[in-house]
């Protein structure tokens, strides 16, 4: 049999999968759906998954994993500190994301939470291009409050804009100015922007970010949770980056941020989630709160067959679809 190659139109070869396991659905009567959706409330929340056929709710947690994430998960080294498991996966977050210093914890809003506590007071105020549930709740809890800043050509819904996700400067500037920077603890930037549809903002968008960050001396924090989806996007519209790899645009977008964020139900595993960065006074200012929370510093929270996945799932990052 001959040895066939697929590519993609950059003449990328594609990878090929074939299913392996087959898990049962139920397909229950639609007078029973429609009890149940009536016992829940219809809140799709409260539905008992024996009455759901087609599961559509989330995307955290439901992709299935690889071969070699589950082959990893039986070398996991069950350790309560210094596990073999964690270096490994703290060696990922570097190489893929770039960033040296790495804190586990159990799943994104773990991450929020660490975040808002350490650096969000009664007064503040968080410029990002769209919130996402969680972030907004922990960054209220603290006393904060948002400014969401898209362009308007991001809420029309039938708008062929390649970068919807893109930060308004002007109204970052005018946020900065009304607030002053001293009540800005950071700028948040989400790749790609989940509650409008998952649109994506463009490098230079970001970096203009950066600049006028610097400009005030504010943090620039990324959620990095579907960073995989702005950056392959990034390589389809963004002309400067047409012939660049996924890994050099993840790395060029997490360079740009001071502190990056992920839950890993969205990035590379069913569980988990981290925080990392290059700088050792923002690791520091957030280490002690890792076991508060979470767990010690190399578990957080998370089983070490899991942090084996998400070292592996990582690498898949630098695949494109």
């Amino acid at each position: 049999m001959p040895n066939i190659k697929f590519y993609n139109g950059q003449n990328i070869p594609l990878e090929l999968h074939k299913t392996r396991i087959v898990q049962k659905l139920n397909l229950v009567p639609i007078e029973r759906r429609l009890e149940a959706l009536n016992e829940g409330g219809y809140n799709t929340f409260r539905l008992n998954t024996l009455d759901v056929f087609l599961d559509m709710l989330t995307d955290s947690g439901t992709n299935a994993m690889s071969d070699n994430q589950l082959a990893a998960m039986m070398q996991a080294d069950d350790a309560y500190a210094g596990s073999q498991s964690f270096f490994k996966l703290q060696k990922a977050v570097e190489e893929v994301l770039g960033k040296k210093y790495f804190l586990p914890v159990h799943q994104g809003r773990a991450a929020e939470n660490i975040i808002s506590n350490v650096y969000v007071k009664q007064g503040s105020c968080v410029p990002m291009n769209y919130h996402f549930t969680t972030a907004m709740a922990h960054i209220t809890q603290y006393g904060g409050k948002i400014a969401e800043l898209l362009y308007d050509e991001a809420y029309v819904i039938n708008s062929t804009h390649s970068f919807k996700g893109n930060m308004n400067l002007e109204k970052l500037e005018e946020v900065i100015k009304i607030h002053e920077p001293k009540n800005i603890p950071f700028i948040r930037m989400e790749a790609s922007t989940n509650l409008i549809g998952g649109q994506p903002f463009s490098v230079q968008n970001l970096r203009d970010v950066r600049a006028i960050a610097d400009k005030y001396k504010i943090k620039l924090v990324l959620d990095a949770s579907l960073i995989g989806e702005n950056a392959y996007l990034v390589l389809k519209r963004e002309p400067e980056f047409q012939n660049s790899s996924m890994a050099e645009v993840i790395k060029i977008m997490t360079d740009l941020a001071d502190l990056v964020y992920f839950s890993a139900r969205k990035l590379s595993s069913s569980r988990g989630g981290g925080i990392c960065t290059n700088d050792m006074s923002i690791y520091k200012e957030l280490e002690n709160l890792v076991p508060l929370y979470e767990g010690f510093l190399t578990y957080g929270g998370i089983s070490v067959r899991e942090i084996e996945a998400m070292a592996v799932g990582l690498y898949g990052l630098w695949t494109i679809p």
